[in-house]
């Protein structure tokens, strides 16, 4: 009712303010070469107007409100050009022209993830870091998995399980439960997707991918208490299609898959869409010959759209869309047969349909609405079982609402955001085998307030806070959060930041996940009583971006701590025909350590981007299980380095080293003879991707890439693995890639 009531007087406002004789803004956008710029963006920012540059460069809008306006030049999400404080007067025509200048490094990127605010990635006063389109088709990374490998410090990604492959992703060493992941800012997947939701994800509708660490800002959610990783869509500039195909060997095992992607400029009606399909066949691996996998055969098909409309002469637009992901996956042993007459099977058929709609509406140059919702429907019928158990076959059901109402305004040096968000979903879960029959409804409501005060050019300071009341804990939970940003020249700047979060005692991925350990099952559950969990971050961090030895530099360092309190620890409890363990409170944890990232450009034609991270994740007393101090699964130091040569006659080259740390690993009885915790070894994985783009006829508007890639190339992987039918299958670690050789094909026009 108060943010209706706020609403009101900011439309009355409004809709006065629009009385005002409107300006126009017209010019154009030319390359230092003195060529035009066809179908960059033309954007001004307080009030989301853009325009498409024509032919000859030039642009007009042709009625603007009178104010004071930023007015950018972007390709995607790279910026070429900018004009800060541009007064547009009652009833003037006013001409700007700009010189664009072809983007180079990540830092003329724009982010929106930290304030919901499209800002320079150097001016941002929340800590960002990219994985650009760029880069996921150079290291040819086609699912969401694939493209947080490697590619941003202290982003990890691991396979928890030998059967099925389920993969998780861990931001600063806290696992997958502590990361919400978003798309467009709005959070889409459970507890329950998020089971094997990473490889379900194609990287084909995504301009970027923006990875925030620590909970800096009070825009998500509580339970982004490690971060958030916000997939931005990729919305049309000009008429485009792409074709690819691959073919690979892991291991020797073939695969296959294919892609499509359509972006249409101009459709009926005035709409915009983005079109997109992926394919994927992936067979079962069974490395040391034993019978059981070490990694699942999968088939996923996996498509959607995204259409944009706007309205009030681009003052609002209207972006809705939807997407199905139909993903199948077996390992165990035993394939020719039904999963109950095998030594163990874990499978799975999943279906996500989701679809979503965004509003927004600038009702003046400096207020802004907006308001999205997003439903989806999941269901799985699975078979997670050993020794020809008949009664392991269960199926899952999961629908998902959740809503975000979010209004800002620009009152002076102040950016003002507050906003209400909701999550409703239902969780019904049935496998007889483990007396497994609930139905679940999980409820929270968020209320939020954010100031982005920029007290000065280089002094920016965001701070806010959260209150959220979710139906497992009895009263509302306020989550204070700040963040500031310095900028001591206009090379270097510093942040710091400090927020607050908890975690419900809701349902998590891993819970809905059936492990077969030692020839039965091993199931997690929530245990009686068990409290939600609290947080408190804070990190710092310096960064540069400049010149070293006359090119164009960035690096950056950062400080980083979590401490949980009432942390969630696994703890087992006798149970009569599969081993049980039990979600309780542990007496507190944390997570402190450093990450460190450069992009350098040391030659016209090769550019060196790397990461590590250093940590330690500790329990402050030790965990049930095995008595350990130390996280399990998070190794202390892990980091990659990647170098890509831009080579003559349009050959491509790029190497990645991937080193992970050894960690921690539990091992339960069955192929051994009781449970122990193990210590692994560290690895060094390395990638190389050759690629070559042609103009077929010399037509530059037709691009095809052919590229060969050889991952893993040392096949430095675990080397004890479990084996037979009583082996541990979440026994597992390191790499998650064998060694593998692909090819591919891509035809873009």
């Amino acid at each position: 009712m108060v943010l209706a009531a706020v609403l009101a007087l900011l439309l009355a406002g409004g809709l006065r303010a629009g009385e005002a004789a409107p300006a126009s803004l017209g010019g154009s956008v030319r390359y230092a070469d003195g060529s035009a710029a066809e179908g960059v963006e033309v954007r001004v920012e307080e009030i989301r107007h853009s325009a498409r540059t024509n032919r000859e460069g030039g642009f007009h809008f042709a009625a603007l409100p009178p104010g004071i306006y930023t007015v950018r030049v972007l390709a995607g999400a790279q910026l070429l050009a900018r004009r800060d404080a541009l007064a547009l007067n009652p009833g003037e025509a006013q001409e700007v022209h700009f010189e664009a200048q072809t983007a180079g490094l990540l830092s003329e990127s724009i982010v929106v993830t930290g304030s919901s605010r499209a800002e320079l990635l150097t001016e941002a006063p929340v800590r960002t870091e990219l994985i650009t389109a760029r880069q996921t088709e150079a290291l040819a990374k086609r699912t969401l998995t694939e493209a947080l490998t490697a590619t941003v410090p202290g982003v990890r990604v691991e396979n928890n399980c030998q059967n099925c492959g389920v993969m998780a992703v861990r931001l600063n060493g806290l696992e997958g439960q502590y990361t919400q992941i978003l798309e467009d800012g709005l959070p889409t997947l459970t507890g329950v997707t998020m089971v094997y939701g990473l490889d379900q994800i194609p990287t084909e509708f995504l301009e970027q991918i923006e990875v925030v660490k620590g909970g800096n800002s009070a825009l998500y959610g509580p339970n982004a208490v490690a971060g958030v990783i916000n997939l931005i869509r990729r919305e049309p500039r000009a008429n485009s299609f792409s074709i690819d195909s691959l073919a690979g060997w892991h291991k020797g095992r073939p695969e296959q898959q294919g892609g499509a992607s359509a972006q249409i400029e101009k459709m009926p009606g005035g709409l915009a869409g983005d079109f997109y399909f992926r394919g994927i066949r992936r067979t079962h691996l069974d490395r040391d010959r034993d019978g059981f996998t070490e990694l699942p055969r999968r088939e996923l098909l996996a498509g959607g759209t995204t259409l944009y409309k706007s309205f009030f002469d681009s003052r609002a637009r209207m972006v809705f869309g939807g997407s199905v992901f139909d993903e199948f996956r077996r390992g165990g042993s035993q394939f020719d047969r039904p999963p109950e007459e095998t030594f163990t099977t874990e499978q799975a058929a999943a279906r996500r349909s989701a679809g979503f709609l965004r509003w927004s509406h600038a009702l003046s140059p400096s207020t802004l609405y907006s308001m999205s919702q997003s439903f989806a429907q999941f269901q799985r019928n699975s078979y997670y079982g050993a020794a020809f158990d008949p009664n392991a076959y269960g199926n899952t059901r999961n629908p998902l609402f959740n809503g975000d109402y979010q209004i800002s305004h620009q009152a002076g040096r102040h950016s003002l955001t507050g906003g209400w968000q909701t999550w409703w979903e239902h969780v019904s879960d049935r496998i007889p085998s483990y007396g497994r029959s609930f139905g679940d409804t999980f409820t929270n409501q968020g209320l939020y307030f954010q100031d982005e005060f920029r007290v000065s050019p280089r002094l920016v300071v965001l701070g806010g806070f959260r209150a959220d009341k979710s139906n497992l804990v009895d009263r509302w939970i306020v989550s204070p959060r700040a963040n500031v940003r310095y900028g001591l020249t206009e090379s270097w700047s510093v942040r710091a930041g400090v927020s607050t979060g908890f975690r419900a005692p809701a349902i998590f991925d891993e819970d809905l996940h059936v492990a077969a350990v030692g020839g039965e099952g091993f199931v997690i559950q929530r245990g009686l009583g068990l409290r939600p969990e609290r947080s408190v971050s804070y990190t710092g961090s310096v960064d540069y971006t400049g010149r070293l030895f006359g090119r164009r530099f960035q690096a950056g360092a950062s400080l980083f701590q979590t401490s949980l309190r009432d942390n969630f620890v696994l703890e087992e409890n006798e149970a009569d025909d599969f081993r049980l363990l039990e979600r309780i409170n542990g007496p507190g944890s944390f997570v402190r350590g450093v990450d460190a990232n450069l992009l350098w450009q040391v030659h016209s034609r090769v550019t060196l981007r790397g990461g590590a991270t250093f940590q330690a994740a500790r329990f402050r007393e030790p965990e049930p299980q095995f008595g350990s101090l130390r996280f399990f699964r998070t190794p202390n130091q892990y980091g990659f380095l990647q170098t890509d040569f831009n080579l003559p006659g349009r050959l491509e080259l790029t190497t990645l080293a991937d080193f992970t740390g050894s960690m921690q690993v539990p091992h339960y009885e069955g192929y051994i003879e009781e449970d122990r915790l193990e210590r692994s070894k560290s690895f060094l994985a390395w990638n190389v991707i050759l690629g070559r783009t042609f103009a077929p006829g010399g037509r530059e508007n037709v691009r095809v890439r052919v590229f060969g890639a050889l991952m893993n190339l040392t096949d430095d992987v675990q080397p004890d693995f479990d084996r037979g039918p009583l082996r541990d299958s979440t026994y597992v670690y390191g790499p998650t890639q064998m060694r593998q050789a692909t090819v591919g094909l891509t035809l873009r026009f």
